[in-house]
């Protein structure tokens, strides 16, 4: 049997796994975006147009990561940053049409991958692994 720290270090891996499958899925599509760059991408187009600050704490990065990884998006055309009108030194991030176009077929690249990631499962044990994760998460935040 499996102790919490086996259970806890196997699903960092499945979450590197995931990572890796999806900066391969992603390259193989012709789409110049890591997997990073997608999770902050994939936030974006549910809410764009955020602060920065926002987008760290959804993501669990630090600014300064959060920072580097938007100026290597913004070089490439696919976000802007905007100076937020009520704080002048908060930023804003706004996506272009070039980030917009880039939402169909990687959103595709990433669901290819949740396909092979749950492939053989059944529904009753999905609804039951989501349920034992949400405790985890709820656990965390108190």
């Amino acid at each position: 049997m499996l102790d919490r720290g086996q259970l806890t270090a196997m699903l960092g891996r499945i979450w590197v796994l995931h990572a890796l499958e999806l900066d391969q899925a992603l390259r193989k599509a012709e789409i110049p975006l890591t997997a990073d760059q997608f999770r902050l991408m994939q936030l974006l187009w549910t809410r764009d147009g955020g602060h920065q600050e926002y987008y760290a704490r959804k993501l669990g990065r630090d600014r300064s990561a959060l920072t580097r990884m938007i100026q290597l998006l913004e070089r490439a055309g696919y976000l802007m940053r905007l100076a937020d009108q009520g704080d002048q030194r908060a930023k804003k991030v706004a996506l272009t049409e070039s980030g917009w176009a880039l939402q169909a077929p990687a959103e595709a690249c990433a669901n290819e991958i949740l396909l092979k990631m749950w492939e053989g499962f059944m529904s009753e044990e999905r609804e039951q692994l989501s349920d034992i994760l949400s405790r985890l998460r709820h656990n965390l935040m108190g």
